[in-house]
């Protein structure tokens, strides 16, 4: 599996320590073990595990800005994009959030075993995580993996970042939702930057990874109170 991991990142145009792709696949063999019984993922296929979400993730690793200290990932789930990134970014650290225990005991579990120490995991959701003190634009970095449309999505993540902090946020298609999201880039003070289209290196699908600007600071009744992004989207 190493050998195929490796030609993944040979094609998309990443190179990582052999320290780093060890921890990386230590990551997987945890999350193939423990998705046996506890239900993590739909994807079994092991080299398909590797590709659509560890090597997926990687997709951004050459879009992380510099300077970047703070990184935070909502809807993690598994831990992408963000726990594969926190093992390829020693220096960042990195809040996984996720509202769904079973998946955050798993994101516990894996910390501890590969003795991450800048990896936080968090059990809440996003609306009741920034009420607590110092949470609210102190993050350089936003990441999302496919969770929600950006009318939803954008609320949730950009109240959490600094002035001028980037979001990166992947999708697999997204022309129809741009139409609709425009009210909520234009609340939340926020603008698309950069639009690339990338493909998983062996199956070739596409990936669009989105930079997004904070441009100015986000009004304190953002987010709305529990589950009301979801049903009344910006």
């Amino acid at each position: 599996m190493k050998e195929f991991f490796n030609e993944g990142l040979k094609k998309i145009g990443l190179e990582l320590d052999e320290a780093t792709v060890d921890m990386l696949l230590e990551y997987g063999n945890l999350l193939l073990d423990t998705n046996k019984h506890t239900n993590l993922t739909a994807i079994r296929d092991e080299k398909t595990m590797y590709e659509k979400h560890f090597l997926d993730s990687l997709l951004l690793q050459n879009k992380i800005p510099c300077g970047v200290k703070k990184a935070m990932d909502i809807g993690t789930g598994a831990g992408f994009p963000g726990m594969v990134l926190a093992i390829a970014n020693p220096h960042i650290n990195f809040t996984l959030m996720d509202s769904v225990s079973k998946k955050t005991k798993f994101l516990e579990m894996v910390a501890e075993k590969l003795n991450l120490s800048n990896v936080e995991v968090v059990n809440m959701r996003a609306e009741d995580y920034i009420k607590l003190e110092d949470k609210r634009e102190t993050y350089d970095l936003g990441l999302c993996r496919g969770v929600s449309k950006f009318n939803v999505i954008l609320e949730y993540m950009v109240p959490f970042l600094k002035v001028g902090a980037t979001f990166l946020a992947q999708k697999m298609d997204y022309q129809e939702e741009l139409e609709y999201s425009k009210n909520a880039f234009e609340i939340l003070n926020s603008k698309i930057v950069k639009v690339d289209e990338l493909k998983l290196p062996f199956c070739e699908d596409a990936r669009y990874i989105f930079e997004i600007k904070k441009m100015a600071e986000t009004d304190k009744k953002y987010p709305r109170r529990a589950g009301i992004p979801l049903k009344r989207p910006l």
